[in-house]
Formats: C-alpha cells, structure tokens, sequence
C-alpha cells in the first residue's frame, strides 16, 4: 500500500479489494483510507479464492484513464507509475510491462537479478523487440508468439488503458484460477502493441503459503490450457518454427505435471499426462515417463537401491562401478 502512495504521479485512485481476508488486511488497508483520500477499499461479501473475481471487482469502479495491478505480496518501485505512462505516449502502445525482483518473504533474501534479466529476456526476444531508446523497446504485432514460449508479461509490472476494456466481453475470467492473467495479456495482445521497459518496477515477494507456491501442478494445468487455448486461436498466424516452440513448451509443461502426478502415487493421471506430451510433441523422456508410470514410484527407487546394492555386494570391476 505504501509503495502506491508515494509514486511519483500523485493523482491517482488507489482501490483495494478484501476478498474476505483473515490477516488484517481489510483494517490495514481501511486505516489507510481514513487518511488518504485516493483510497477506496472493497469488501466482497463471500471469498472467491480466485484473483480473476477481485480484480474484477476493482475494475467494474475505476476511473482512471490507466490500470495498474499490484497484489497484496507486490510493491511498486516509486516511478514505475510515471515511466509506464511516458512510455506509452512515447510510442503508442497501450500495455506497458517491466521487469520485476523476487523476494523471498521467509527468508528476507532477494534474488541477485531480476526475472527477465536472469531468462535472458532481451536477447531470446530480440526479433519482437523494436528499440525505442535505451531503456524502451516495442513489441512487435508478433509478440504473442514469444509470449506462447515465455510468461514475459507479469501482472506487478503492467500499467494499461482503460479503454481496452471496453473492447473486452470478458475481463479476467473467473473460470481460471491461475493464469487468469496471462489469458488477458494474449487477449489485449491483439488489439494494441506493447511497450517493455528495461527496469524494475515491482519487487514480488514470495512465500510458501501463497496460491502459485501452494498449488504448483494446479499453477502449471492452468498454464497448459491457456498456452494451448491462444495458440489454437493464434496458430493460422505463426510461422512453422513458432508453433514447434510453442508445442515443445507445453509438451514439456505436460511432463513436468505428470512426473509430479507420478511423484504423489496418482499414475493413472501420471500415465495420460506423459501420454499428452508425446502427442504434443513426440520425446524420449515422455515414451520413458509413461512406461515407467505404471509402477509406483517408491518401487522403482526401492528396485534402483536394490540393483545398487547387488552391485555393490558383488565387489564390481571399476567398469561396472561407472555404469551403476
């Protein structure tokens, strides 16, 4: 909250949603109100446990010519308001994004870079990316494409118009529980350009109670399906290398899903997961997941240790030691 206070473009509505929060963040958050105007809290009557149902609602009431979006873990760097906005008007896009820093919240420890910096952002998304100045770069039209591959766009980061709502039947979707983000980015995606601003403008602070740390399968499932839904929609539009990488980065999403349905005994979701990532995209380590889906996994290890520790009983040549 604080952080939104002392941005640098003081003439702002600052409105926060209480979906039925049991830490003190409705009081927090009204105390605030009581002595800055600029702040109007929203109280949902019922828990919606989906952030497409509260930003939502905070959109339905605002009125400002820009949107900006920082959740309860978020805090924005004091320009990031300012710069966004310049930079649209600079260029004529109508989406900014940034770069952002994770912060451990258990910890207090920060990571040495920030997120797109340390994917190497810049340079994987070179041929999207128009230079403007040097800090500014212009999406290309293409950019979903990259998109497609790469979660570039990220929510404590983004400053839009308004009006792109307007253009929208549907704003974040409440039938997703996560990603419902990302599903909007795609969708604004094709009505305007974006900006991307080489600089930090949020630190994003992590804890391991939070709905992405807590449900990592459920996080990447809502993943698969809004990759998959935009690249359907998308594809007529893509060149053939751009639906390969696409493809790859959801067969590959696939895997990580079922190895971890493996992991927790569920095999029969194991055995069609590993199954979807072949047909996405045909690989030996899915062929090999899904084979070995059919035996649990603390038999697999326990026969693993057990080859091991025949090897070992049976005083094996200095061969036998570098295959085991």
């Amino acid at each position: 909250m604080t952080s939104l206070t002392r941005q640098s473009i003081s003439s702002i509505e600052i409105i926060v949603v209480d979906d039925k929060s049991t830490d003190g963040t409705a009081r927090i958050a009204e105390e605030y109100a009581a002595g800055d105007t600029r702040i109007r809290v929203i109280r949902r009557e019922s828990a919606s446990g989906r952030p497409a149902c509260a930003r939502n609602d905070g959109l339905r009431v605002a009125r400002g010519e820009y949107i900006a979006l920082l959740d309860a873990d978020d805090i924005a760097t004091p320009d990031r308001l300012n710069s966004s906005v310049q930079a649209m008007r600079r260029t004529g896009a109508r989406l900014a994004f940034a770069d952002y820093r994770k912060v451990f919240q258990d910890t207090g420890e920060a990571e040495p870079s920030d997120f797109l910096e340390a994917v190497n952002f810049r340079d994987r998304a070179a041929r999207y990316l128009t230079p403007v100045s040097d800090d500014v770069f212009l999406c290309e039209p293409s950019f979903p494409a990259f998109l497609l591959t790469c979660i570039a766009v990220n929510t404590p980061t983004i400053v839009f118009e308004r009006g792109l709502l307007d253009e929208e039947p549907i704003w974040f979707d409440e039938s997703i529980v996560c990603f419902e983000d990302v599903d909007l980015w795609f969708r604004l995606a094709a009505r305007t350009q974006f900006v991307f601003i080489n600089d930090t403008h949020a630190l994003n602070r992590r804890h391991s109670d939070s709905l992405t740390a807590s449900n990592p399968l459920h996080t990447k499932i809502d993943g698969i399906a809004v990759r998959k839904d935009h690249l359907k929609r998308l594809r007529s539009t893509l060149s053939h290398y751009e639906i390969l990488a696409a493809k790859q980065t959801i067969a590959d999403l696939l895997w990580d899903v079922s190895y971890g349905n493996w992991c927790n005994g569920d095999l029969r979701h194991a055995r069609s997961g590993f199954l979807k990532s072949w047909i996405t995209k045909p690989t030996l380590r899915a062929a090999i997941g899904y084979f070995k889906a059919f035996i649990p996994r603390t038999l697999a290890l326990a026969v693993v240790r057990g080859a091991e520790s025949i090897g070992r009983s049976g005083a094996p040549s200095h061969d036998e030691e570098m295959y085991a």
